[in-house]
């Protein structure tokens, strides 16, 4: 239980860097402490988790875990009055970000039958969206009631913390430890709140986190309809468990029936083509490589800098390695761009092997779901850490998948 409370203590470290390590440690140094905190939270869950028993029951405790569920939910409705002072501080987002404009401009035109991918005219600029369609679709939901769009995210990521209480209530685990799991995924949001007021109010991350805990919790409960609904959720609104799919892939090819791979497998790809590729991606096929040069572009630029002098703004948060690498990478801003994706794809491909060969190596010793869930948050943290943009939103992701981490250690019995 001492790796699970210094687990515990490192994730609350973790969220705390994320908003102030530039401040105690400076831009350089804060991304490499961060790092070792964050990476010290994945070591301790392979080592909690190499040295119990791979077969944890869950018992059937419908009620129970239906109240457990009431309580997932719980733990983020407690933000709301807070989350509705935030929006009050901050009425129009668009005046620091055009994230949500974008997002909105998006649903806009698509409940009136046009095109979504287009570019958006703003008054300082025309962005071109690259946000896939679960991004986006739930700002129907805010539209349908007629209040603001962030409000939709919110709700979402109450019912994403529900499907996770339910899982929680069905370990086998003691009360408290399931009681102090239950709590962990609202964490992040309460750092964004204390100390990232303008990241969450500009931004609608908080969808991007609830689909993310989603799949997260289909892991902890080793519940294949949970992680697929989680997986088609992620896929459709970010592309970034692109390098970790072909892990879940390979591990349920060898766990689980070829027809139920058959129709896991058929279900995703169903869920793409009539969510993407037939509504917009056969309208216009540039539309991705669109996209992808316009983030491209949008990098290139930071790294160049905004200014006189220049300065790369989202590097100064101290949040991923992009300061460290632009310092050491030979070229212009175009070049250095393109050394960062190299090795951040060739990380993102280690991994990926890493994980292929402790499937088997630890294949008696570890459930391979546990497996998944600590590769899912290693993946994830260092496409963040090594991407050539991460802004600090984007890490309420990173934080969410933590605590379900820690809470893997938390609810183990020995």
């Amino acid at each position: 239980m001492r790796i699970a409370i210094t687990a515990l203590l490192l994730l609350i470290l973790q969220i705390y860097l994320i908003f102030r390590g530039a401040h105690h440690f400076s831009k350089y140094w804060s991304p490499l402490i961060l790092f070792l905190v964050s990476g010290g939270i994945g070591v301790l869950y392979f080592q909690r988790l190499l040295n119990v028993p791979t077969g944890r029951r869950f018992p059937f405790r419908p009620l129970t875990a239906a109240l457990w569920a009431l309580g997932g939910v719980l733990t983020i409705v407690l933000a709301y009055e807070e989350l509705r002072k935030l929006w009050v501080e901050f009425p129009s987002p668009a005046q620091f970000s055009d994230v949500l404009p974008q997002l909105e401009a998006q649903y806009q035109r698509f409940s009136r039958g046009e095109m979504p991918y287009a570019p958006v005219p703003l008054p300082s600029h025309t962005p071109y969206p690259v946000y896939m369609p679960l991004h986006w679709l739930p700002i129907g939901l805010s539209s349908w009631f007629g209040i603001d769009t962030r409000w939709a995210g919110f709700g979402l990521l109450a019912i994403a913390a529900g499907i996770y209480g339910y899982w929680v209530g069905r370990q086998n685990a003691a009360v408290w430890a399931r009681i102090a799991a239950l709590f962990l995924p609202s964490m992040g949001l309460w750092g964004f709140i204390l100390w990232g007021r303008l990241e969450l109010a500009v931004s609608f991350e908080i969808v991007i986190a609830a689909y993310y805990l989603v799949l997260a919790a289909g892991l902890l409960g080793r519940h294949v309809p949970t992680i697929l609904t989680g997986l088609i959720l992620c896929l459709l609104s970010r592309y970034t468990l692109l390098f970790w799919i072909p892990l879940l892939a390979y591990i349920w090819w060898k766990e689980l029936p070829p027809r139920i791979n058959y129709r896991i497998w058929g279900a995703a790809g169903l869920s793409v083509l009539l969510l993407y590729i037939f509504p917009f991606y056969l309208q216009d096929p540039d539309i991705f490589a669109t996209g992808i040069k316009y983030h491209n572009d949008g990098a290139i630029a930071q790294w160049h800098g905004f200014g006189d002098p220049p300065v790369s703004w989202t590097m100064e948060r101290g949040i991923y390695f992009g300061i460290n690498m632009k310092a050491v990478f030979p070229g212009d801003a175009a070049q250095q761009v393109f050394l960062a994706r190299a090795l951040q794809g060739a990380l993102m491909l280690a991994l990926l092997g890493f994980g292929i060969w402790a499937y088997h190596r630890w294949k008696d010793r570890l459930n391979p779901y546990d497996l998944c869930l600590g590769m899912l948050y290693a993946m994830v943290g260092c496409f963040y850490f090594f991407s050539p943009m991460t802004f600090q939103y984007y890490l309420l992701v990173l934080m969410m998948l933590g605590s379900v981490v820690v809470a893997g250690m938390l609810l183990i019995n020995k």
